[in-house]
């Protein structure tokens, strides 16, 4: 009888000893100073959960070009962004400084106030931030040159009409003068602005002499020791690098494909072999559209993408040798004379392909890139 009381003791300890075990190991919160766990104050790195990273080594950008106006509407951008995710693109071109002088970005540049060439379309930090986030690379387009703003406040420092004195009006726009060291001042404060914002290069458009139009009678009148056109724009590129070379930036410019296979700088400037060695990344501008009837025997270049693209960028290839400076061209995405398709968009990356070139950006002035996502659909 002593031993089953015994037992039944031994029985009593044990649930009792259980209970107390549940009861601080399992559920310690009850009795001990435990903090709860708040989810909202878990981060996860939003480039390394949402978005897979992306390895943009130099050469190999693929990229859309934006306007001031589509980067306002957050809708579009993130309908490119979009678009972005779901193909080998991974870079932006938007317009800093566009076609009509006008800085489209949130600018705090007081001379721009003084000329009146501030738009503030977009917040820069913003999408600059956005873009970060989803490891696309930036590049902010500053047309140079060709800029109806700065001449019509500032008519000292345009090119002029000999005829009559005042800013000379070519190509739609009058132009502010090449030679000038107060336009090269203007547009480098954009540069640096910009830098300093985070963007991943600075593209150079329209870094020329305008081209058409009443040209025979442009006066140059800053150019006060008779220099070549190409000297303007090389000693305008020096000191661009000279002003960025504590930055982590990138510096290219766009021009036209025929200056490569020309061997002279076509009345503009643009010698490139003088060009290049400034520059990081050149972007020929081969679009067949804009080359002439007949070129290589063709009565309309435009109908044969992949023989003109891949004829440019051949030479292209050989003026580069010897330079450090990564050809990239540009591919039309618009049609001019031809209806252009995925299959057109599909031939020039071709021809690019083919030649080893791994990078090129798609131009269409309308921000309309239907037949690029299809022509990358396809190619998966």
């Amino acid at each position: 009888f002593a031993k089953v009381v015994k037992i039944k003791l031994f029985l009593r300890k044990s649930k009792f000893f259980c209970l107390i075990f549940s009861i601080l190991f399992l559920t310690p919160s009850i009795f001990l100073d435990t903090p709860k766990i708040n989810i909202e104050n878990i981060t996860i790195s939003p480039s390394h959960y949402f978005y897979e990273e992306r390895n943009i080594k130099p050469g190999t950008q693929k990229g859309l070009y934006l306007t001031g106006y589509s980067m306002n509407l957050k809708s579009r951008r993130y309908e490119i962004y979009d678009l972005l995710e779901k193909t080998e693109l991974n870079s932006i071109v938007f317009n800093a400084k566009d076609d009509t002088g006008f800085i489209d970005y949130d600018t705090d540049i007081e001379f721009a106030e003084e000329i009146g060439s501030e738009l503030k379309l977009y917040n820069l930090k913003e999408v600059l931030k956005e873009m970060e986030y989803r490891n696309i690379y930036s590049i902010a387009r500053i047309v140079l040159f060709k800029d109806s703003i700065l001449p019509k406040s500032r008519p000292d420092l345009s090119i002029k009409d000999s005829r009559t004195g005042e800013p000379l009006y070519s190509e739609g726009s009058n132009w502010p003068d090449i030679y000038s060291q107060e336009v090269w001042d203007y547009n480098i404060e954009i540069v640096k602005e910009l830098v300093k914002a985070g963007v991943d290069e600075i593209q150079f458009d329209y870094i020329r002499a305008p081209a058409r139009g009443n040209i025979s009678y442009a006066d140059y009148t800053h150019n006060t020791e008779n220099h070549e056109k190409v000297w303007a724009l090389t000693n305008f590129l020096e000191q661009v690098r000279k002003e960025t070379e504590a930055f982590d930036v990138k510096i290219s410019a766009d021009v036209f494909g025929i200056v490569f296979i020309k061997n002279d700088d076509q009345g503009i400037g643009q010698y490139v072999d003088d060009i290049m060695p400034y520059l990081d990344y050149i972007y020929p501008m081969a679009y067949p559209s804009h080359y002439s009837p007949y070129f290589l025997g063709y009565p309309d270049p435009e109908k044969y993408p992949y023989e003109v693209v891949k004829y440019t960028l051949e030479k292209a290839l050989e003026r580069g040798k010897g330079t450090d400076c990564i050809i990239m061209p540009w591919i039309q995405s618009f049609g001019l004379r031809v209806d252009y398709s995925k299959f057109e968009i599909s031939e020039q990356m071709r021809a690019a392909d083919e030649l080893g070139i791994n990078g090129y950006m798609f131009w269409n002035a309308s921000n309309k890139y239907g037949i690029v996502k299809e022509a990358f659909m396809d190619k998966w």
